[in-house]
């Protein structure tokens, strides 16, 4: 069953929601136009017998109930995100986020924060991370009808070493207009990180 927290971040109040089990917790990240109960109506439920889910409203956003601060800094929004992470004590969650969440995912990275993986959909900004510095798995995924994310932000991150995929038919929100297609997708990319981490250790 779907909880909703409010917790205290460097003095401002963040709405979360919370369900289900297991490790590694998967941390979903809306995009500019949505909220956390975007990712609680189409993707939590699928997750959550297998994994802690967690969907976080962020600072930015018309639906975001949170409290609401514009970034100075390109890196603020994934250093809030950072912080939430630490209230909850998140060990090496899987990140899934969107547009500008999947932006914040890549900046978090990008800044060394802990991480098992990531789910990227449709990131705007992304020729303005220094991508070089992620060493950890991302996938991302792009609507082949996407017209916000450009396809060379897809083609950065292929030159980077990271994985891209298209959902034919999908617009900027692929997940939403293909959600059984997203939700597959990245059960076979979360299945095949495990599967390495296994090999690994």
């Amino acid at each position: 069953m779907v909880t909703e927290k409010w917790i205290t971040v460097n003095g401002r109040r963040v709405r979360v929601l919370q369900d289900g089990s297991g490790q590694p917790p998967i941390l979903f990240v809306h995009g500019y136009s949505f909220s956390a109960d975007t990712w609680s109506e189409c993707c939590m439920g699928r997750f959550k017998g297998r994994h802690e889910v967690y969907a976080v409203d962020m600072p930015y956003g018309p639906r975001s109930r949170s409290d609401h601060f514009e970034r100075v800094n390109e890196n603020d929004y994934a250093n809030h995100l950072k912080a939430i992470v630490d209230v909850f004590n998140l060990r090496d969650p899987i990140l899934i986020g969107a547009s500008i969440g999947g932006e914040t995912v890549l900046r978090y990275l990008a800044l060394g924060y802990p991480a098992t993986a990531a789910v990227v959909i449709g990131p705007v900004g992304v020729q303005r991370i220094d991508l070089a510095r992620i060493r950890k798995p991302v996938l991302g995924v792009w609507g082949s009808r996407d017209d916000v994310s450009p396809q060379y932000n897809a083609e950065l991150m292929r030159r980077f070493g990271f994985r891209v995929t298209y959902i034919e038919g999908a617009g900027h929100p692929a997940y939403l207009d293909k959600t059984e297609e997203f939700i597959k997708i990245v059960e076979e990319f979360l299945s095949e990180v495990g599967r390495a981490a296994i090999t690994e250790g």
